[in-house]
This record gives C-alpha cells, sequence and structure tokens, in this order.
C-alpha cells in the first residue's frame, strides 16, 4: 500500500493542539515537512503566510489561529480549514476540521442505555446502578472495596450513569455513552453543557443525587448519552478529525487490490474502527496470496 504525501508548510514546528490529529492521520496518508527534492506532496498543509508558496491547484488544508483568517484569500482557496478552537471551526463551515486535544473515542464504542440495562442483567448486577469516581476510586453503590482501575471501563460501558470529577474521565465515560453526571470545571474543561451534553453538580452528594435520578430516567438518560458521545466524536476524536481531513483533500491510498482499496478506505470514512472485526475480515478477505 502506497500512502499519499501530505506536505507541511506550517513556517515553524506543529503546534502541540494539531499533533493527535496528524499523528491519526498516519492511517491515510504521510505527513511530511517540504524539502527541497523531496516527492511533490499529493496536498499541503499551511498556514496563512506560508500558503501562498503552494502551487495552485494543489488541494489546501489551512491552519488558520483565529475566525479573522477564515476570511483571508489563502482561506477561499482551501479544501480544509483546520484550527483548535471550535468557533473557528464553525465559521469556516463544510471546510472546518477541528483539531482534538486527544483521540478520546479510540476503542471506545458507544453503549445504549437499552444495551446497558441488558448488560446489568446478565452481570447480576441492579436495574439501577451508578458508578461513581470518588477519592480512593470508582465504586458501585454498597461495595466495601472499589473496583481494580481495568475494570472501570466495564463498568462505564453497563452503569446506568455515571458520576465523574475528572476531565479525561468524562470524555471516557461519554466516550461509552454512559449518561453522566460531572463537576462544574471538568464539564467546562470538555466543552459539556450542563443539561445538554451531561448532568452537573457542585459536590459529591448533589452529583450522587443527580446520577441516582438519572438512572431512573430512560428518557433523560438516552438523550445525555448521544448527546455526550457526538460531544466526543466532535471535539475529541482525532480519528474521526483525520478522517474528515482526508475526504476534504480527497487524499487516497493506493493499493495493489485495484476495485477494494476505496471499499477499505470508504469503511475508515464511515467511522468504522481499524480494530473492528469487519475491517479485519475485509483485510484478511482481500489479502494477496502471499499475505496470507
Amino acid at each position: 500500500m502506497t500512502l499519499p504525501l501530505l506536505g507541511l508548510a506550517l513556517d515553524r514546528r506543529p503546534p502541540e493542539s494539531l499533533v493527535p490529529l496528524l499523528v491519526a492521520s498516519y492511517r491515510w496518508c504521510v505527513p511530511s515537512t517540504i524539502e527541497a527534492g523531496a516527492p511533490e506532496p499529493a496536498a499541503v498543509m499551511a498556514t496563512v503566510a506560508s500558503a501562498g508558496r503552494v502551487p495552485a491547484g494543489r488541494p489546501l488544508a489551512l491552519w488558520v489561529g483565529s475566525a479573522e483568517e477564515v476570511g483571508s484569500a489563502a482561506a477561499g482557496r482551501a479544501a480544509a480549514i483546520l484550527s483548535d478552537d471550535p468557533a473557528t471551526v464553525q465559521a469556516a463551515g463544510e471546510r472546518g476540521v477541528l483539531a482534538p486535544a486527544a483521540d478520546a473515542a479510540a476503542g471506545r464504542s458507544v453503549v445504549s442505555p437499552f444495551v446497558r440495562r441488558r448488560l446489568r442483567w446478565a452481570r447480576g448486577l441492579p436495574e439501577a446502578a451508578v458508578l461513581e469516581q470518588a477519592g480512593d476510586g470508582w465504586r458501585w453503590p454498597g461495595l466495601a472495596e472499589p473496583l481494580a482501575d481495568d475494570l472501570v471501563p466495564t463498568a462505564m460501558a453497563c452503569a446506568s450513569a455515571v458520576a465523574v470529577t475528572e476531565p479525561a474521565r468524562l470524555l471516557e465515560a461519554m466516550a461509552w455513552g454512559a449518561p453522566t453526571v460531572s463537576d462544574p470545571a471538568s464539564a467546562r474543561r470538555v466543552g459539556a453543557v450542563a443539561g445538554t451534553h451531561v448532568l452537573v453538580g457542585a459536590d459529591a452528594d448533589e452529583r450522587r443525587r443527580l446520577a441516582t435520578e438519572l438512572a431512573a430516567d430512560q428518557a433523560l438518560a438516552s438523550r445525555l448519552s448521544w448527546a455526550g458521545r457526538r460531544l466526543v466524536e466532535w471535539r475529541h476524536d482525532a480519528g474521526r478529525a483525520a478522517m474528515r481531513l482526508v475526504e476534504l483533500l480527497g487524499l487516497r491510498p493506493t493499493l495493489p487490490e485495484g476495485a477494494f482499496a476505496p471499499a477499505r478506505l470508504q469503511l475508515g470514512l464511515l467511522g468504522t474502527p481499524s480494530d473492528a472485526n469487519i475491517t479485519s475480515r475485509f483485510a484478511e478477505a482481500t489479502a494477496w496470496p502471499s499475505m496470507r
């Protein structure tokens, strides 16, 4: 498989907020600094200052630092406009791509409230089971000992509600589709809106009460479950942002499978995780005999 080259003309080292997206894009293309004598890139990522050096007709991804730059002449010719500011990306419209600071959705599939009920039943958990992040770890109600940390993802995937007090853990819970209650600071940190993506409680007692009420309200739990997951995908999913960038730039790997190449790429563009069973089965079915 030959991946297209994405030339980087950023005038300096890529900003830290752009690194997760560049790393995630290695599945579809090869980001590389443009150097004399190097192969011609299929597309270029540039700043407003360096965009003038990009040949006309070459697909351009423009990294901007403000909404004002979205209205620049360079932005007018760009196929994609990237920023780490959500408001700037919204100003860019359909060409906007948000550079997330993390890849919070990687390896985490949304688990709907209905499936959660079935999982709790299969594991002998109560109909309403609230997972709470306490000072000494994660706890199910009524249990004396905290959960081992490696059991927390499974617990998040079957809890009827989760009460959490760390931004990273809040993103993890929402990535699993868990109806979630958090503290005001963590919600602000990840861009979650109270009543839209999460419920917010000022102290542990209020969060526990809200989580208990949320566990009993299936309509609200379902709404927060999907809204939280969408927030993660929009603002904290570097893999999805990379797929969107590749789509806007029209980058396509060259694969010896011929007709199979677009289908494999489209699995990714549809959001299929690289470790999903359908992806591995497809790769096995279309592998060359020498690779089997």
